[in-house]
């Protein structure tokens, strides 16, 4: 069987048998970049043209391990086997061979190698937005910001404007940058990304973390609008509609936050870990704020009773023990809690041996303060907090156990302490800070806004700008 060489957006060439299935495979880049709904879509498209796509076998299997949900790891393994067998039919090039490495050590719970590999394809072939992003996404799931900037540093300042695709490359560039803390930069970049290409919906999340981050909370409201500009997103258009909440919940505004749960961020019942963990560290916040949320937690622990064994991704089962507990399902929540420390000791990922180590104490740790034993729920999230990095997500998602842990010194009257914590936190957001402010005052009643004001004199402008 002969075959034309044809080439990617990003100039790189592929192992395709037509030009239908090339097409197809450029539709399905531009939309895993801008994480359109239609990407799965384009992808069947290219395989349903061409059977025979190595490369897009293992690109599907990748994305099926990206869901962290343990019934498509067979799929995924499926994936591989097929990329394999049609890589024997045609004599595909390094860099695809290179791809379909990675998704092997993936399955081989190797994430990180994985990682690895895809980065070094970045070395020959600096313009493949797919082994850019999805190392990109396998670091944020490690919690490897180090490595995540790393890579865009290097490779994100070649992409000139001209690059089809250049507009989401520099949205990823200022994801990472936001979650070193490198705020103005990525700020910057973050908005030329946007501009460049409207439908970034990840760039546009990166400017909403950095708004977030800086407390700039009507700035936030006004940047991420009425949603129409992610409305071709898959699921992460919730997660931006959940950043909407959150500045919403910064000025109060508890209805319009239930209204956004209800109409939005939960308006379909998925099981997937990122919107479960959008609904319950949301409803989490709400209840540390006194809101009466009704019957919300049971339609999540709903979801989350069939995940307990999923055991694919710390940060999803922490989200998974949430939302049980916050339904009073305390069984389900301890046996997730008890898999972690399983798992903190014998799993075959050093990377799972490390997440569920920091994981497993969080877990029982909001198990004790569901329990309303304070003192160890200090002891557990206290020892959790430095390590929490490990189980990925980003600051602002990982956030919530932030929370906790100021909660459950303030219960547990370890006051001096939580005022150390929550003044820091008005001091990292510029000196606006709703949740900090409010549990300052209940600490120090009148002299809460004097606390307050030390905070903001004691903080650079730069922080925010």
């Amino acid at each position: 069987m002969s075959y034309a060489v044809h080439h990617d957006l990003s100039g790189d060439r592929i192992t395709v048998f037509n030009d239908a299935a090339r097409l197809a495979w450029n539709d399905m880049l531009e939309a895993l970049m801008a994480h359109a709904a239609a990407t799965p879509e384009h992808l069947a498209r290219a395989l349903a043209a061409d059977p025979d796509f190595a490369l897009a076998h293992a690109a599907k299997g990748l994305m099926l391990l990206s869901l962290a949900r343990a019934e498509l790891v067979a799929p995924a393994r499926e994936c591989l086997l097929r990329a394999r067998a049609a890589a024997l039919l045609r004599p595909v090039t390094r860099r695809e061979t290179m791809i379909v490495e990675a998704l092997a050590f993936w399955l081989d719970d190797q994430p990180r190698r994985a990682a690895e590999r895809l980065e070094a394809i970045l070395l020959a072939h600096p313009f493949d937005v797919l082994a850019l992003k999805l190392s990109h996404g396998l670091r944020f799931m490690l919690g490897d910001q180090g490595e995540m900037l790393a890579t865009l540093n290097r490779f994100a300042p070649g992409f000139g404007e001209s690059h089809p695709l250049a507009g989401f490359v520099h949205g990823c560039h200022a994801f990472a940058l936001e979650e070193r803390g490198f705020y103005a930069q990525a700020e910057r970049i973050g908005r030329r990304a946007v501009a460049l290409s409207p439908r970034d919906a990840w760039g546009r999340h990166a400017v909403a973390h950095v708004l977030e981050m800086t407390g700039r909370t009507d700035e936030g409201i006004v940047w991420l609008g009425d949603g129409r500009e992610v409305a071709h997103a898959n699921n992460l258009r919730f997660h931006i509609f959940w950043h909407l909440a959150l500045f919403r919940l910064e000025r109060g505004e508890t209805a319009e936050v239930l209204r956004l749960y209800d109409e939005e961020i939960r308006a379909e019942p998925t099981d997937d870990y990122r919107d479960i963990a959008n609904g319950a560290s949301l409803l989490a916040r709400l209840d540390y704020a006194g809101v009466d949320i009704g019957d919300r937690w049971e339609e999540l622990a709903a979801k989350a009773e069939g995940r307990i064994h999923d055991g694919r991704l710390v940060f999803a089962d922490l989200h998974y023990a949430l939302s049980l507990l916050g339904a009073g399902h305390a069984n389900g929540a301890e046996s997730i809690a008890r898999s972690l420390i399983e798992d903190a000791e014998a799993h075959p990922s050093s990377e799972r041996r490390d997440a569920a180590r920091h994981g497993g104490l969080a877990a029982f740790g909001l198990i004790a303060f569901h329990e309303g034993d304070y003192d160890e729920a200090v002891r557990l999230l206290g020892s959790a907090r430095n390590g929490l990095i490990a189980i990925g997500g980003s600051h602002a998602q990982r956030d919530l156990f932030e929370q906790a842990y100021a909660e459950s010194l303030i219960r547990a009257d370890e006051h001096e302490r939580a005022a150390e914590i929550l003044t820091e936190r008005l001091r990292r957001r510029g000196g606006s800070n709703l949740f900090a402010a409010r549990r300052l005052a209940q600490l120090h009643g009148s002299r809460a806004g004097r606390l307050a004001g030390l905070a903001i004199a004691s903080t650079p402008l730069a922080i925010a700008h």
